[in-house]
């Protein structure tokens, strides 16, 4: 049995994905390239139109595949020819079916909402961010304060970096009684802080 993901993992995992080499996901993360494929299979990630093109998307040619100048084509004539039944092939306009329209709704293996958009699946709680705050920036990634991942009330929804998101995850294991210590600290510092940008705007 292979090394369990962390959610901090996870999380780097569907930020980095789209537009980074998987080499140099598996080497950030100390994992295989394999582990990397297997867990972006198993979250639905895919690479970016951007990175297909950019690095798998070539045009090769092979000269003895090549039709010659003056030779027909072997089907020239033939329009309308059909190969094989008609009774399996999609009709215009026709959805396959598992079709599902934008807005459905679906667990991924992590127990995070996938809402569809655009006919992609996407997270619902970033899908929701987006809309009340615009484009995410890079580097930050969206948690539930309360820890309830099925809570998208949108204040109960916060873009962090990473090292704050493992050092939360840390307070997390903690004792309650330590936790609210530190949540208390935290809370006081915040109010200094604004207190004191309330202060210097002054005139």
């Amino acid at each position: 049995m292979g090394k369990r993901w962390t959610q901090a993992e996870t999380d780097t995992l569907r930020e980095m994905y789209a537009d980074t080499p998987t080499k140099y996901i598996a080497k950030v993360l100390n994992r295989s390239i394999s582990q990397i494929y297997n867990q972006a299979l198993k979250l639905d990630l895919k690479k970016s139109r951007q990175y297909l093109y950019k690095h798998v998307y070539t045009i090769t040619t092979n000269e003895s595949t090549q039709f010659r100048k003056g030779v027909p084509a072997w089907n020239k004539g033939m329009k309308g020819l059909q190969i094989g039944g008609t009774h399996t092939q999609f009709k215009k306009g026709q959805k396959p079916h598992n079709w599902k329209p934008d807005g459905s709704e679906r667990l991924d293996r992590d127990g995070y909402t996938m809402v569809k958009v655009n006919g992609k699946y996407i997270q619902k709680h970033r899908h929701i961010y987006q809309q009340h705050h615009g484009k995410i920036p890079k580097g930050l990634i969206i948690v539930f304060k309360d820890k309830n991942n099925q809570n998208f009330d949108i204040d109960n929804l916060e873009a962090i970096d990473r090292e704050e998101h493992q050092r939360r995850n840390a307070i997390y294991n903690l004792p309650q009684d330590l936790k609210e210590v530190i949540y208390l600290k935290r809370t006081i510092t915040k109010l200094i802080t604004e207190n004191g940008k309330r202060q210097n705007s002054r005139p």
